[in-house]
């Protein structure tokens, strides 16, 4: 997913890409960089970087969190002192395991200084734990159900609705427009971000539909689909 991302945003944006492994962030950038290039022609003007966690944090605007579920909330409460007041960090994580030929969605463990169960006993969403830890940064929970390998794949044809959730109304909006500059991406609002619950459960529902039915790739459109009646991308 960040590798997809990095190649389709990097068109209009300057992304940076980290790894723990500072070689392995560049060297994973040069490729991803030549690869859009390729794709995107004389209409590129970004450029893909590498970089440590802590440089690209310092030096994004936005920052996307697309690391393995159970590999998310330690290394971001060690990084957390990085994250500014005027950033956004758009969470994409789900935390999900696989059993006996099907997925199931799973609770994460719990790092220093986060609750992962609000004041009525639910379990909180992945996006709401990285809430707690990056503050005073905004999160917003998005592109879960957008597959990954389509971002790459430059043959696929991207039609997928993606759904945004989040507390603060600016921090949505420009999640959503920054949704819109990837061609037939259409950005949902969904609601606070206690509803990324929501979203992150559809991920291994979906992985069902795809494995039990022999569906690859399944995708979500909300419809009826109204395209006058729509100004989410403008």
């Amino acid at each position: 997913m960040g590798g997809g991302l990095a190649f389709r945003l990097s068109k209009s944006h300057n992304v940076l890409i980290t790894s723990r492994n500072y070689e392995k962030a560049i060297i994973r950038a040069k490729s991803l960089e030549t690869a859009a290039h390729e794709f995107h022609k004389n209409n590129m003007i970004g450029s893909i970087n590498g970089a440590s966690d802590k440089e690209a944090i310092e030096q994004s605007e936005i920052v996307i969190i697309t690391l393995p579920a159970q590999g998310t909330l330690q290394p971001i409460h060690e990084l957390k002192t990085f994250f500014r007041q005027d950033q956004i960090v758009i969470s994409t994580v789900v935390s999900m395991k696989k059993s006996q030929g099907t997925f199931k969605h799973i609770p994460l463990s719990k790092p220093a200084a986060t609750n992962l169960t609000d004041e009525t006993g639910s379990l909180k969403s992945v996006a709401e734990l990285i809430q707690e830890l990056v503050r005073p940064a905004n999160v917003v929970s998005s592109f879960h159900t957008v597959p990954a390998a389509y971002l790459t794949d430059t043959e696929k044809v991207l039609n997928v609705d993606v759904f945004v959730a989040g507390n603060d109304d600016t921090s949505i909006t420009t999640a959503s427009k920054l949704i819109c500059e990837i061609p037939n991406l259409r950005p949902l609002k969904v609601g606070p971000l206690e509803n990324s619950r929501l979203i992150e459960s559809m991920v291994p529902l979906l992985l069902n539909v795809a494995t039990l039915n022999d569906l690859k790739e399944p995708l979500i459109r909300v419809i009826p689909w109204i395209p006058s009646a729509y100004s989410g991308c403008t």
